[in-house]
């Protein structure tokens, strides 16, 4: 074999490895989250709302807000002040660093972040696994003393198959990788990303036994002529996406005023989510539940309104606060809530010409995440690896391409480039 060839099998072999890191990693950290909660509820399988559903009103609001206190306290004195300061995220270090992702940054950023995902934050789980699978495949470039651009890749490859855990979603993983972080679809790349992310999925699914994200009924779609409707939310959402981006900055901006102790400011994000709580607990957590809950039923317009006002200020409230977690899943819950409303205005107009809400919402989730990460070819397989439903491709390409071009036209940043955003995906 020629030493060309040698090299790019031991490269693709070392991909393989990153991805199964990620796959464990994921895994790892689903587990204590679930260990955490049943210490919590008592019961098996509960998730973040049926833990606040089930908690007496006081322990609802204090519950989030301790956890911050906490999360906090590990950020004041695990880390020194150069370390919090510090951006360990895989992503500079895929882009313009030496491929080594500080564990200690890592590990304790992602401590703090399970402190705040289990006591209620609103935050995405997701960044953290993405987190640790890329310190996964930055450590086997370490240990294996990989050059730099090489150990960069395993980051990315570890990266990619956290993603492709996390949502189920091997493709839509690579893209996110070579499409955001990488910002280039290209084959020397996208060959061991792919590897990474399919064989650290088939893993997950192994160890795991993972169901699809969201199980969605059929997609019906009624006719050609609902394009304009496509056409109009996506429009919608490109404008929408930004304006919740611009949120969490002024709620960062907002916290940072206030000058108080690390400690005290992520307490008082988690009192704000604590407070809503009590009306709404559906605000705890990623919004996974809550998402899921909204494709399956008929929820009526002002609840899904109501929904969607508390969980902006709720998420804000928590990534503002510096609380450590990802935007990624929340960003779907939003696009989600302002699907489903068009939706049902479009039902209530047109009636029976006009397809279920639930098309609407699956399409929303698309358009949003396409406009707040910049993404479009990522979210449209993203969509659709959830969904499994062909007939979505078509009016989801509209949608997301008119959501991307008006979230560039207005010149609005990306959910990674906007502020801090801490381990994405993010979940």
């Amino acid at each position: 074999m020629p030493t060309s060839s040698r090299h790019v099998a031991m490269l693709l072999l070392w991909s393989a490895l990153a991805g199964v890191g990620g796959a464990l990693a994921t895994v790892l950290f689903r587990e204590i989250i679930a260990l955490c909660l049943f210490l919590i509820n008592g019961q098996q399988g509960w998730g973040l709302v049926e833990t606040a559903r089930s908690l007496p009103a006081w322990l609802r609001v204090a519950f989030p807000a301790v956890g911050g206190l906490a999360a906090g306290l590990v950020l004041q004195f695990l880390l020194t002040d150069a370390q919090r300061r510090a951006r360990v995220d895989y992503m500079e270090a895929v882009t313009v660093g030496s491929g080594n992702v500080s564990a200690r940054g890592s590990l304790v950023r992602c401590l703090s972040s399970l402190l705040s995902i289990v006591s209620g934050g609103s935050l995405g789980r997701e960044g953290s696994m993405v987190q640790l699978a890329a310190l996964g495949g930055s450590l086997l470039g370490q240990i294996t003393r990989m050059p730099t651009g090489e150990r960069r890749l395993l980051v990315a490859c570890g990266a990619a198959s956290g993603m492709a855990c996390a949502y189920n979603a091997p493709l839509a993983g690579t893209l996110f990788v070579a499409e955001i972080v990488l910002e280039s679809i290209a084959m020397p790349t996208l060959g061991p990303l792919l590897i990474a992310a399919v064989i650290g999925n088939e893993l997950f699914h192994h160890l795991w036994n993972a169901a699809p994200i969201f199980e969605i009924p059929p997609l019906g779609f009624v006719s050609p002529w609902e394009m304009p409707g496509y056409i109009t939310l996506g429009l919608l959402c490109g404008a929408l996406a930004p304006c919740f981006l611009k949120l969490l900055n002024l709620s960062r901006a907002g916290f940072a005023r206030l000058d108080l102790p690390l400690p005290i400011t992520l307490a008082l994000g988690g009192l704000v989510v604590g407070l809503i709580s009590l009306w709404r607990p559906e605000v705890w957590g990623n919004g996974y539940s809550v998402v899921s809950d909204l494709l399956r039923g008929h929820w009526p317009w002002q609840m899904v309104l109501i929904l969607l006002a508390c969980k902006a200020v709720s998420t804000s409230a928590s990534i503002g606060s510096g609380a450590v977690g990802g935007v990624f899943t929340p960003t779907l819950f939003m696009g989600a809530a302002v699907g489903m409303m068009f939706g049902m205005g479009s039902h209530a107009l047109f009636g029976q010409m006009t397809a279920s809400p639930t098309v609407y919402a699956v399409l929303g989730m698309g358009a949003f995440l396409a406009s707040a990460t910049q993404a479009p070819l990522m979210a449209i397989v993203m969509i659709f690896e959830m969904t499994r439903d062909y007939e979505v491709v078509a009016p989801l390409m509209v949608a997301c391409a008119l959501a991307w071009f008006v979230s560039r036209w207005i010149g609005a940043p990306t959910m990674y480039h906007s502020g801090r955003e801490s381990a994405p995906p993010a979940a």
